[in-house]
């Protein structure tokens, strides 16, 4: 089992994690928006499109629901994932997806 960080480099941390727990099957910690410094060199739209395959995500492992935690998740629904999103009743009740 190996854990990698986000594929634009260190820095914010809760970004976009994957914990690899097979040759092709990853938990992704987290999927959220490139703020601030971070995004000053890329292209507004660009940045947040989902660079990884979606296949291979077993589940998104959701710490919190702030931007930067979830941010992209629309983006990467968009890039076809359809497995679980876990995350503690908490933060489900305060996601915006769970707003009527």
């Amino acid at each position: 089992m190996s854990s990698t960080s986000p594929p634009w480099g260190p820095g914010v941390t809760g970004r976009c994690h994957h914990l690899q727990i097979a040759p092709d099957r990853i938990l992704l910690v987290d999927c959220g928006l490139i703020q601030g410094q971070d995004a000053k060199h890329l292209d507004s739209l660009e940045q947040h499109r989902v660079r990884f395959p979606v296949d291979d995500v077993l589940a998104l492992v959701a710490t919190h629901v702030h931007i930067d935690h979830i941010g992209r998740l629309p983006y990467l629904l968009a890039a076809g994932y359809q497995g679980p999103i876990l995350c503690s009743v908490p933060s489900r009740s305060a996601s915006p997806a769970s707003a009527p």
